[in-house]
């Protein structure tokens, strides 16, 4: 998978290679072979949260994948590799660049020998490209204020925090952007007088700075779990619920339409439980996947009680478009401008909207993400959602709680070992089903054209597949773009002869797009037209 390289297209990002920083880079704008490092850092509970033991088993981890290879095969767990677990009380005690000492000394070997490999002639060098984590750890780890009630509690500029709630865009002259010299003049000036807490947030230097090829100043990763679908999402939803509540529905009204809302097959494990409207907190008590759920049905849930022209309607609107291209894998130059004028658009209305309402500190580190995205591509590839899901192993082992590092670290290692005993590159999975001939299948003429073979030959008819992403029939997939409206279609009959899966079905009509549910109109093709991909 190293081999056939990512191929850059002008104003377009698709991959981390498609940014600014990576084409700026002294190493991998020179050697194309060289080992793209993203690290992660998280801290999470091995015992009952609600315990009494509860924060004396808290480990600490510090995963990493290699970005060589395509974002599909990096969200697999088995391509997140542990790189260090430890209490999460040694930070405190010994501080975390003593804890990230052993991992610079080996970058700083990668830095400088490389690395043989079978495949290449000459030694790969490599280095840390981004370090990826919640808004906590990040500041943790690169040593600023982990107060987000702090003067100066932005990592990527020096936005005083009273001006969250006026100065919505990086093109302000009041946004001072953080970089290298200046940090560097930050940490200085800490040494020089140990008396001050912070500069300008900056409370230590980080030892990953020391590498020849990184430097936190230059870390443009955002999440968009924490920032929005923990953050922001349920911030506003939560607003704009109790507005339905104050003017259209009662609470029971509410919670029975999200609770009988037909969410589709996929999303059915998702679904919201009840939420708290009327309980002081800024969320709603989701999880991100929930809160994911819940964001982008809202228009369908509620719309049809809402005029066109509601300045609440049109908020929650400006959020969805604001997340569509947030959580897209591939963006144009052109989307990044747009979405800085949509997030403008978006603040200025909350505070008309919410004028005794603080923004949150997520709402600011939204006008950074068009940067981030011009800088190393698509931020879906950075956010922590799948490196969370990692966690969830460790979570699940222990059963003694002797010397949990050691015995974490020897089970995780044994488990990688015998996945690759056992790889296969086969990521196909079949549902039951039955063999058919397929001149009994609806479309058999064009599956015997698309499969090279008579309508005598017989096929296997499976009642799901799952490739990455399960389908069924009854399920409505998009096809194409034509005049940059989607087309779909409806899969009836799914086939599969050796090697090759036919997803059998009826195009449908894309009507238009509404914007006040958020969603495209669609029928059946009128010349029910049939359709074998």
């Amino acid at each position: 998978m190293l081999m056939p390289r990512h191929t850059s297209k002008e104003r377009v990002y698709a991959d981390l290679g498609d940014g600014t920083y990576f084409k700026n880079s002294p190493l991998f704008s020179v050697d194309k072979d060289a080992l793209q490092i993203q690290l992660f850092y998280d801290d999470f509970e091995t015992a009952n949260p609600l315990g009494s033991k509860k924060g004396i088993h808290k480990l600490g981890a510090i995963y990493f994948t290699l970005r060589n290879f395509p974002p599909i095969f990096n969200s697999s767990l088995v391509n997140i590799h542990l790189c260090a677990l430890f209490h999460a009380q040694d930070i405190k005690r010994y501080g975390f660049n003593s804890i990230l000492e052993p991992l610079v000394h080996d970058m700083k070997i990668l830095e400088t020998e490389g690395l043989k490999m079978s495949m290449f002639k000459h030694m790969v060098c490599g280095t840390l490209v981004q370090v990826t984590g919640d808004n906590l750890g990040m500041h943790c780890l690169f040593g600023f204020v982990e107060s987000f009630g702090a003067h100066y509690c932005c990592r990527f500029c020096l936005l005083e925090k009273e001006c969250f709630q006026s100065v919505f865009c990086e093109d302000d002259p009041k946004v001072v952007l953080r970089t290298v010299e200046m940090h560097e003049h930050h940490c200085q000036t800490i040494q020089t007088d140990s008396k001050l807490p912070h500069v300008y947030g900056v409370k230590r230097n980080c030892l990953l700075n020391s590498l020849q090829y990184f430097h936190t100043a230059n870390n443009f990763s955002v999440d968009i779990m924490h920032d929005i679908l923990e953050g922001v999402g349920q911030f506003e939803v939560k607003l704009v619920l109790q507005y339905i509540q104050d003017n259209f529905l009662n609470a029971d009204q509410i919670a029975g339409r999200i609770h009988a809302f037909d969410y589709g097959y996929n999303q059915q494990r998702n679904r919201p439980p009840r939420v708290k409207l009327f309980d002081g907190s800024n969320d709603l008590g989701l999880n991100a996947i929930q809160s994911c759920c819940l964001l982008r049905n809202m228009p369908l849930l509620f719309g049809d009680l809402i005029q066109t022209e509601d300045k609440y309607w049109h908020l929650l609107l400006l959020l969805l478009q604001i997340v569509n291209i947030a959580f897209s894998p591939i963006l144009s130059e052109g989307m990044t401008i747009y979405l800085k004028h949509l997030i403008i658009d978006h603040h200025v209305l909350f505070k008309q909207l919410f004028p005794t309402v603080n923004l949150l500190p997520k709402h600011h580190f939204l006008i950074h993400y068009p940067r981030s995205i011009r800088n190393i591509g698509p931020i879906l590839h950075m956010w922590c959602m799948r490196y969370e899901a990692k966690n969830n192993f460790f979570k699940r082992q222990l059963k003694s709680f002797k010397n949990i590092t050691l015995t974490l670290a020897k089970k995780h290692q044994s488990c990688m070992a015998i996945y690759q005993e056992t790889f296969s590159n086969e990521r196909l999975t079949l549902g039951p089903g039955k063999l058919v001939t397929v001149s009994d299948l609806k479309s058999g003429p064009e599956i015997a054209s698309k499969l090279g073979t008579c309508l005598s030959a017989r096929v296997f008819s499976a009642k799901w597949i799952k490739h990455g992403t399960e389908y069924r029939p009854d399920f409505v997939i998009c096809i194409a773009v034509t005049c940059e409206m989607p087309v779909f279609c409806k899969i009836k009959t799914i086939a599969v002869k050796d090697d090759d899966v036919l997803l059998c079905g009826q195009l449908m009509e894309t009507i238009c797009f509404d914007h006040h549910y958020h969603a495209f109109r669609i029928r059946l093709h009128p010349d029910r037209v049939s359709k074998v991909l």
